[in-house]
């Protein structure tokens, strides 16, 4: 069966893995070797430049890669997101990257928690500046982009009740379930023929 060229919809698909330019490809592999216990899979020059490949999950070759072919301060990546299981994973990785060693941890990077409303998410910042998210979803869908503090020494049943109190009045916010499967059958709609 060839593609059908007038279908505007896009085969399914998920996301793999997201490549940094880097300045010190040393530095940047041992934050993400050490602060999300990581493993390198492969190493090695490519186009005059030398590439390493990171990942925890062993369906992926690789879900970092790092290049050294960085050359400005700026960086283009909006931000780098890791979803959790539970709060006590944000707590987890909170103490973890503030515990990094100094050669690799500095001021800037400090982790910092926001409550979206539709997810619990803990921030900072690689050695490059490149903004890193670890978050979880809470059980609510709430309209975006909302923004209100995370305190994760309050504990889970209190972080849900503050959840509650700062979007509850939204008229949009509802059991994040419903919203799912409102967008599944959207999504069923639009589909298009799938690989045969």
């Amino acid at each position: 069966m060839s593609p059908d060229s007038t279908n505007n919809i896009a085969p399914p698909w998920s996301f793999s893995h997201v490549g940094l330019y880097v300045k010190d490809i040393d530095r940047m592999a041992a934050f993400y070797l050490q602060a999300f216990s990581m493993v390198e899979t492969d190493a090695g020059p490519a186009r005059g430049h030398h590439i390493r490949f990171l990942t925890r999950d062993a369906r992926e070759h690789h879900q970092v890669v790092l290049e050294t072919s960085r050359t400005t301060d700026e960086t283009t990546i909006q931000q780098l997101s890791f979803r959790f299981d539970c709060l006590d994973d944000l707590r987890l990785m909170k103490a973890r990257i503030e515990n990094l060693p100094d050669d690799v941890l500095s001021e800037d990077m400090l982790p910092y928690g926001v409550n979206h409303g539709n997810a619990w998410s803990l921030y900072c910042h690689d050695p490059e500046g490149n903004r890193i998210e670890m978050f979880l979803d809470s059980p609510f869908y709430v309209r975006q982009p909302c923004i209100d503090k995370l305190d994760l020494s309050l504990t889970d049943a209190e972080i849900l009740k503050a959840t509650i109190d700062a979007f509850g009045d939204d008229v949009a916010t509802r059991p994040w379930k419903d919203w799912s499967n409102e967008l599944a059958d959207k999504l069923a709609e639009d589909r298009g023929p799938a690989c045969e």
